[in-house]
């Protein structure tokens, strides 16, 4: 007995040293993973072009799009498929021939989405040097896949002309390589590249995270309810599934991400999201560390908690499917990442809004909501923003702790090299 007590004595202990610390997180990332990539009809046939079938000094068959992990499926702004000449998919069999639409969940709420013909994307990596012009060096391709195409209104539309994100369907049984490096010199922008797993050199890793791939497909809708909905894949999470748990099945037992503030701790599941330029915590875990909102100001522009010094806080409009609104953030003493190596990445302080993105299951009405958003501020080079006027205010800027970051989707491990 005394040799048990001694052991857990000396695993605790041992745990507390090789726990890895990284320190100086902002609240949002000053960059997020880019890709390149080009549609086609069929997988011999001619891509895209915005400037028209042929290739002419004016058009362009490229199309720079987020990676983001936190995506279901692949988004078309309205403003690309619009000139590329993208095909809405109608809902055959119908008196009349209407739109399919697809309703998802985001950090915003709830939107709509028309449903695209089919495509194949072709894919390329990403770098600041030029982008790629001529279709064969593309050399990845996946589909034929149904994309997400967005409306064309909304604030993110008009500001920014309209996102394009290569979500998770492209990247089944793929691996991805960023490397975020350049961001750390605050005026170039991170490295990234889709490949197949095997045929491509992975830098090496030292600290490897377990991930829960969580299918949201039965939280969303889709009108009519019979037609063929655009391509979706399940999101990388840390944690056990918050959709078995939800629904009373065994879940596996991977480690959960901890969040510590004044004494208290809470242990939840996280979604991993290279398309989040910040973090997030919900409200439910944030309560259960002490922190809530004023009375009447979640989601105002005067977004703040009770019983946290103003210095302390912060806030930020986070935007993506959904529409855009504000959040109000605050630094928690500590965020520990479980690894595999046993020692667990500790951010301290660790910088998270607190913000609520819930999904309805249309068909049982089960609600789940996330219990946090892993953004790239806590992988790259972050900064803390704010904004009372027009223009943000961008300062105290902290290089990122990581050399390479490797997700390996058929492994489900996401690969980290701490730097030196």
């Amino acid at each position: 007995m005394i040799k048990q007590i001694l052991l857990g004595v000396l695993l605790a202990l041992s745990a507390s040293v090789w726990a890895h610390d990284i320190e100086g997180v902002q609240p949002a990332a000053l960059d997020q993973p880019r890709i390149n990539m080009h549609l086609r009809r069929e997988i011999k046939g001619k891509p895209l072009s915005a400037g028209g079938a042929a290739k002419t000094e004016e058009s362009t068959i490229n199309i720079q799009a987020f990676l983001d992990t936190g995506a279901s499926g692949i988004l078309l702004s309205g403003k690309t498929a619009s000139a590329l000449g993208v095909k809405h998919r109608n809902a055959k069999g119908a008196k009349s021939d209407v739109a399919v639409r697809f309703h998802d969940v985001g950090v915003g709420g709830t939107d709509a989405f028309d449903v695209s013909e089919k495509l194949f994307i072709f894919i390329a990596p990403y770098s600041t040097k030029s982008e790629p012009d001529e279709e064969n060096e593309y050399p990845l391709s996946v589909g034929p896949m149904r994309t997400q195409i967005s409306s064309g209104a909304g604030l993110i539309e008009m500001l920014t002309g309209g996102l394009d994100v290569l979500g998770v369907p492209a990247m089944k049984g793929k691996i991805v390589i960023i490397d975020p490096k350049p961001v750390d010199k605050f005026d170039d922008m991170m490295r990234c590249g889709l490949y197949e797993r095997g045929k491509v050199k992975v830098p090496p890793t030292d600290r490897h995270v377990k991930l829960t791939y969580v299918d949201f497909k039965p939280f969303t809708r889709l009108e009519p309810a019979n037609a063929e909905g655009p391509s979706l894949a399940a999101n990388p999470m840390i944690g056990p599934s918050p959709v078995t748990a939800a629904r009373n099945a065994p879940a596996p037992q991977t480690p959960s991400v901890v969040a510590k503030y004044k004494g208290q701790e809470v242990s939840g599941t996280w979604l991993l999201d290279t398309g989040a330029a910040a973090s997030m915590i919900s409200t439910k875990q944030a309560a259960k560390l002490g922190v809530t909102y004023a009375a009447g100001t979640m989601g105002t522009d005067n977004a703040r908690f009770e019983g946290i010094p103003k210095d302390k806080q912060f806030s930020i409009s986070v935007g993506g499917v959904g529409g855009t609104k504000k959040a109000a953030g605050f630094f928690l003493d500590a965020l520990v990442i479980p690894t595999r190596e046993g020692d667990p990445l500790v951010y301290k302080p660790a910088p998270v809004l607190v913000n609520d993105i819930s999904a309805q299951d249309p068909q049982t009405k089960e609600t789940i909501t996330l219990d946090g958003v892993l953004g790239m501020n806590y992988f790259s080079a972050s900064a803390f923003v704010s904004q009372e006027g027009l223009l943000p205010d961008i300062k105290n800027m902290t290089v990122g702790p990581f050399e390479w970051i490797v997700i390996d989707e058929p492994q489900a491990v996401l690969g980290l090299k701490l730097k030196k």
